[in-house]
């Protein structure tokens, strides 16, 4: 009987908090509307920043979350401003690797740019990179179609050339590329392989790697650059924990190199991709919690609205509270109706702003503008989080009303009406 006479009151309390809800349609839907603003731009902040970290982590992992990349900076020394300028080469990735026992993989690249046609006269702009016998490893980019480069062609300077797949796809349409002759700024190069997709062709997203062609680093240097100077070298760490040795190490012996050639101008930057991640780790999650406060901002102010009719509510129904409390309804039944009132609006205001969110978090991927691995996306997470703060922010709001609704005493509230 305990049970079905609970039972029973809980049905009451239920169907009289929502009644009073209906009753109220227009300052309801209002506040309920400044809760949806404030949880949906939460929402969709929070999925934008996750998208934009998850994109530089795939970025970085990309290229390698354990590389020391290192370039020139060619800033004259005013202690010299005529003497020459810091280069980097080939010779000198090798005498790292003989001297600092970080690295198992290393790589020297140079670059050029061009105009890229066919025999057919097909043609585009592209970006050329030459590369050392371990650069398409380091890279992580791996033949579609054809071979990657021969040891003899890296040491000779072979002019033949691997693909990206957009240019393949652009340049050579219905058409196998392989063995077929591309030129590159009337330069001839043999093809002998294409690239695998490293973007999403269907979404039209390219990467870099997509859009390249490589060749070997020293049919670079001769046919476009006329040095053996790279424009960076990158080496792969063995163990992430020696990156700061690492990079002290590597320095030494850079620095080494150029007193011998005389170069007493320009510096060595020296970059560990470990070392970028966790200050864009820092930069990212400051971002975080900058959106959660203003998003705080917001539900604060909803949860002031929704006080603030529950409070005007109390006002207007003492007379009603007051009947109901003659008859028989104890405070805790008082409390609780008016606490679901704070309730229902809260979470219903909550889960249309969670919609609105994710809706638009569904328009991202029609824009092609946006990234594959940048686009917002709301977990599991991120909503049963917003939920459960709603659920905070609707208790919040409604406790003071339903205590001062509870503390109504019978007979004054019926004098007064």
């Amino acid at each position: 009987m305990r049970i079905l006479a609970s039972s029973v009151i809980a049905r009451n309390i239920l169907s009289e908090a929502f009644s009073s809800l209906r009753g109220r349609r227009l300052q309801v839907a209002l506040s309920s509307f400044g809760i949806a603003t404030g949880i949906a731009a939460v929402v969709l902040l929070v999925a934008i920043v996750s998208g934009m970290h998850r994109y530089a982590i795939e970025t970085f992992s990309s290229v390698g979350g354990d590389i020391i990349r290192v370039t020139v900076n060619p800033e004259r020394r005013t202690g010299d401003p005529r003497g020459f300028i810091a280069t980097l080469r080939p010779a000198d990735m090798d005498a790292v690797m003989a001297s600092v026992g970080h690295y198992s993989a290393a790589m020297a690249s140079n670059g050029a740019f061009g105009v890229v046609r066919t025999t057919r006269r097909s043609s585009r702009e592209g970006n050329v990179q030459g590369l050392t016998p371990q650069g398409f490893e380091l890279l992580d980019v791996h033949p579609e179609r054809g071979r990657l480069f021969l040891p003899s062609e890296y040491e000779l300077g072979t002019r033949v050339v691997v693909v990206g797949a957009d240019i393949a796809q652009d340049l050579f349409v219905g058409e196998s590329p392989i063995g077929q002759t591309l030129f590159v700024s009337d330069w001839p190069f043999q093809v002998v392989g294409v690239l695998a997709w490293v973007g999403d062709p269907d979404a039209g997203d390219s990467t870099q790697e997509d859009r390249s062609l490589y060749v070997p680093f020293k049919a670079c240097a001769n046919t476009f650059r006329g040095n053996e100077n790279a424009n960076q070298i990158f080496f792969r760490l063995k163990d992430q924990g020696g990156a700061a040795a690492a990079t002290l190490e590597t320095r030494a012996v850079l620095e080494s190199a150029r007193k011998r050639r005389g170069e007493t101008s320009g510096s060595y930057n020296i970059i560990s991709s470990i070392e970028r991640m966790a200050e864009m780790n820092l930069v990212l999650n400051a971002i975080k919690i900058v959106v959660g406060l203003v998003g705080g901002i917001g539900l604060f102010v909803g949860a002031v609205g929704v006080a603030n009719v529950l409070l005007v509510s109390v006002r207007e129904r003492r007379a009603e509270i007051g009947t109901r409390r003659a008859v028989g309804a104890t405070k805790r039944a008082i409390f609780a109706g008016f606490l679901i009132e704070a309730l229902a609006m809260t979470l219903t205001g909550g889960s249309v702003g969670i919609f609105v969110a994710w809706a638009l978090t569904k328009i991202a991927i029609l824009i092609p503008e946006v990234p594959v691995g940048a686009r917002p996306h709301i977990s599991l997470v991120t909503a049963l989080t917003a939920l459960t703060l709603l659920t905070l922010v609707g208790l919040v709001a409604g406790v003071w009303p339903a205590k001062r609704a509870a503390a109504v005493y019978p007979a004054e509230a019926l004098r007064a009406d």
